[in-house]
């Protein structure tokens, strides 16, 4: 994990599956632990700490978050590039219970083993730097633009299934494009080429007028479950508006 301190920590989770053994009758409630070894000569050579902590049912097999977004951003603004946790249920085992912590023979629980969820955005002195492209919406301009739009995914229903990011930047695009823009803001060769034949007045395309388009769009990293609630940690095309241009 590499960063250079230029990003925040929104929100960083480790994720554990809980597995509660068959016919077990346990009906109470455990202490999850996440502890990190300091090998540093002022933590008394090697002394493990909690970072995390949790009480978790141990009623029935599940996931189970420990929240660590502290220790990420002190990792990140540190320059540092692991971080070394080990999980810990001193009572599991009597509750008839054990964290999935490897793979089993021959692939088993390869889909319930930890993992770590984070969620960064950049400072706001990086996003500055950033070299602007596209035409952004500001309510001075009709023009082709694009208009920024969070998408909540409890809105449309799919929170039940996607388990991050919780919602999005999509954007979207809107505005007028006028024949003259139809070449540029990025739009690709063919409508660089259909547009000189309507400046032009080609008979077939004499009452077709430029839309407003996304030019540039850009893929974003989800994890969901699947039908048969496994997770799945995919990298979906064309999630986020980037640029918008007359086509």
């Amino acid at each position: 994990m590499e960063d250079g301190g230029s990003s925040v920590v929104e929100q960083a989770n480790v994720w554990i599956f809980l597995k509660v053994t068959k016919g077990s009758r346990a009906k109470g409630k455990v202490m999850l632990q996440l502890l990190q070894r300091h090998s540093d000569e002022e933590d008394d050579g090697g002394e493990e700490r909690s970072v995390s902590e949790k009480m978790v049912d141990t009623r029935r097999s599940g996931w189970h978050t420990l929240a660590i977004s502290q220790h990420v951003q002190k990792l990140l603004d540190g320059g540092g590039s692991s971080l070394d946790l080990q999980v810990f249920c001193p009572l599991c085992t009597e509750g008839g219970a054990s964290p999935v912590l490897v793979t089993g023979a021959g692939g088993r629980d390869q889909s319930h083993r930890p993992f770590l969820m984070v969620v960064l955005r950049a400072r706001e002195e990086a996003t500055q730097r950033r070299v602007k492209r596209g035409l952004e919406c500001d309510g001075r301009t009709r023009l082709c633009c694009k208009r920024q739009f969070y998408v909540d995914f409890k809105d449309i229903g799919w929170s039940d299934w996607i388990i991050a990011p919780s919602g999005y930047h999509a954007n979207y695009c809107e505005g007028d494009c006028p024949n003259h823009m139809a070449s540029f803001g990025g739009s690709s060769f063919h409508s660089t080429v259909i547009n000189h034949y309507r400046l032009r007045g080609h008979g077939a395309f004499q009452n077709t007028r430029s839309c407003c388009v996304p030019t540039k769009l850009r893929a974003m990293s989800m994890l969901y479950f699947n039908e048969e609630q496994r997770i799945i940690k995919k990298d979906i095309q064309d999630m986020i508006v980037e640029e918008c241009g007359c086509s």
